[in-house]
């Protein structure tokens, strides 16, 4: 055989070859074309036209259970002694409900669903979701879980939920996040002195030395008072005190006369212009739990009236910098790894 003839035999031979591929695909979309598409739809339907009827919304996480409560078209409450809610974040919820889409199916086996944090609370890791009138008529009711990012270039998420009694769980699209703790439906006019007007934190423990980090000017670097410049200082942690403080946001909240606060470590944080924050900390089960009052300007006084008769529970990692004493804060990170102190 030639040459010639060789290479033209490979040539029809790889024409065939392609052909085959190419019906061969044209049968597989013919035949996916047939198959049923899933089309989205709406997790909650109907819910849009009664959202302005909502007048209870009833979270009942793994961890905490809490109403948030209407007052007035824009007033809203939590049932923690009637604490101001964030209208924002309610308004945000609504809208989410009312837009949910499902964007596809997932599984319907109930031991995967913890996975998803689909979970039926108390015990299991969901976040359940009650949407009531004022007559206590049930106006939505779902099962929150996971979020993922969808690459929404509106910044929508993907949630996973489910219905409560149903073990069919949904991936949707949600325009907003739908949170379930606590901390998140507080108002968030709890700001007390932020980082461009703290001055100082003076803590004062129940035993032991007090101690004070403070900057002379809004321009200077952090440092701790009276301490000369050879002794070795935690200057990580004492900028973490600072920050605890700039960046006050609870965690939870509860009336002041369900916690004890015999023995409570002092923290006195004062601003440039003039304003004087007293807390008092202590860690009870639970976390470790605040109370506070203000003095000396006229935003005092607004602190008052929000903060008085609550106590307020801090993220762990934010409470645990201002119950440290004066020797910790004296002990550089490398001396605390040498001896085998935690952080």
């Amino acid at each position: 055989m030639t040459m010639a003839r060789r290479r033209t035999l490979l040539i029809l031979t790889g024409a065939v070859l392609l052909c085959g591929l190419l019906a061969g695909y044209a049968i597989w979309r013919r035949a996916a074309e047939g198959l049923p598409r899933y089309t989205s739809e709406l997790f909650l339907p109907g819910f849009a036209d009664k959202a302005g009827d909502v007048a209870r919304i009833e979270v009942v996480g793994p961890n905490s259970a809490f109403t948030v409560i209407r007052e007035s078209p824009t007033g809203w409450v939590l049932d923690r002694g009637n604490f101001p809610a964030d209208f924002d974040e309610v308004r945000r919820t609504l809208i989410s409900l009312a837009q949910l889409a499902t964007i596809a199916p997932k599984t319907e086996r109930p031991d995967w669903l913890t996975h998803l944090s689909l979970g039926e609370p108390p015990r299991g890791n969901g976040t359940l979701l009650t949407v009531k009138d004022a007559q206590g008529g049930v106006l939505a009711r779902l099962i929150a879980g996971n979020m993922i990012e969808l690459g929404d270039l509106n910044g929508a998420k993907g949630l996973f939920v489910r219905r409560p009694g149903e073990n069919r769980a949904y991936l949707s699209r949600a325009v907003f996040p739908v949170r379930g703790d606590i901390g998140s439906w507080m108002t968030k006019q709890m700001a007390l002195i932020g980082p461009a007007r703290l001055k100082s934190v003076t803590l004062i423990p129940p035993a032991g030395q007090s101690f004070t980090v403070l900057r002379p000017t809004p321009n200077d670097a952090v440092t701790l008072a009276g301490v000369p410049a050879t002794v070795p200082v935690d200057f990580q942690l004492v900028n973490e005190i600072g920050f605890a403080i700039a960046t006050f946001t609870p965690s939870d909240l509860r009336t002041s006369d369900g916690v004890d606060f015999a023995g409570a470590t002092r923290v006195v944080a004062q601003s440039f212009d003039g304003l004087t924050v007293n807390f008092e900390l202590v860690r009870r089960q639970g976390g470790i739990w605040v109370r506070l009052n203000a003095a000396g300007t006229a935003q005092a006084a607004d602190i008052n009236a929000r903060a008085a008769g609550f106590a307020f529970r801090l993220p762990e990692e934010k409470g645990r910098v201002l119950l440290v004493d004066r020797q910790r804060v004296l002990t550089p990170p490398v001396q605390r790894a040498r001896e085998g102190v935690m952080p």
